[in-house]
């Protein structure tokens, strides 16, 4: 009897959280059939040598650039409540983070303002990686990122000294320079916490997204995370961190609203525009999905030594 009753509270449970799950895994995976997204270009060529005893030969092989869906980027206001489904468990309530959304009147800079809001992120690898190979190899020779699928590179619950704190951001100069480091009209990407005085909840969220990302794309930063590098070699150059000037970054809406296209942030420029142009991505919820893509370059290797390339 007991057992049968375990039993039964684990699958209402287990449908209670489905039922609220923002978006899937089988939806993320579909998301990632974007032809537009994966921008695949051939932009040159890679000159190889190989040398052995009797002489030196040379080979030549096309260079290629496309994107990668490295990984899905979620910000949502109240902890514990992750939008994915699959990784909502990752991200669960502590003692030292909980709460969130805008019901905080005071930020841990003080800053006391109708419009300060909290956003928790959690950075998730991508989960395509079978179906998404099969239809990149479609276009010919196809470059690996180092993102593994489902691995957690950064969840804000578990960073808490510097998502709920900025620590030690709040120690940065660009902290202070509000003319500095911003994502369009967005705000600032310093201090790289949960907290912003924004008042649009689209644009909140967008930056919570952005500092993470930013986060997570470094190395040796002083933060609760794990780094989602590649390392550049021969033949293989991976995109730079993720920045207010780096192109190689675009962004693919999958909640609330899907859009089969990713393009870098900020998108509109809405400094002299009458209306609100970002009217039609606030979340009725207030969570929001987005998958990262991230610009790769590189030619397959033909030799012992890359002697020359060319192409952007």
């Amino acid at each position: 009897m007991k057992r049968s009753v375990l039993a039964l509270s684990l699958v209402c449970a287990l449908s209670s959280a489905s039922s609220v799950a923002a978006i899937t895994t089988p939806e993320i995976i579909q998301s990632s059939l974007c032809f537009d997204c994966i921008d695949y270009n051939i932009i040159g060529a890679c000159l190889w040598m190989t040398c052995t005893p009797i002489g030196c030969s040379t080979a030549t092989s096309i260079k290629v650039k496309h994107r990668l869906p490295d990984m899905v980027a979620m910000s949502y206001p109240e902890t514990g409540h992750g939008p994915w489904a699959a990784t909502a468990w990752m991200s669960p309530k502590n003692p030292l983070a909980q709460g969130g959304g805008n019901s905080h009147g005071r930020s841990p800079q003080l800053l006391d303002h109708a419009s300060v809001s909290f956003q928790n992120v959690d950075i998730i690898g991508h989960p395509a990686e079978g179906s998404f190979f099969k239809l990149l190899s479609t276009f010919g020779y196809v470059l690996e990122g180092p993102a593994k699928p489902f691995m957690p590179y950064f969840l804000s619950s578990l960073d808490v000294v510097g998502w709920r704190f900025n620590i030690p951001d709040i120690f940065n100069s660009a902290s202070w320079n509000p003319l500095k480091n911003k994502v369009g009209t967005f705000g600032n990407i310093y201090p790289r916490g949960g907290f912003s005085v924004q008042p649009h909840p689209y644009k909140s969220a967008a930056l919570a997204a952005f500092k993470a990302a930013h986060i997570t794309t470094r190395e040796n930063m002083s933060r609760v995370y794990q780094p989602l590098v590649a390392k550049s070699k021969p033949g293989y150059w991976p995109p730079s961190p993720v920045d207010i000037d780096n192109k190689e970054t675009a962004w693919q809406p999958l909640y609330p609203k899907k859009v089969m296209k990713a393009a870098v942030w900020p998108d509109i420029d809405d400094r002299l525009q009458m209306g609100d142009p970002y009217a039609n991505r606030i979340s009725d919820n207030g969570q929001y999905v987005w998958a990262v893509w991230r610009t790769y370059r590189g030619c397959e290797r033909k030799g012992q030594t890359l002697i020359a390339h060319f192409g952007q």
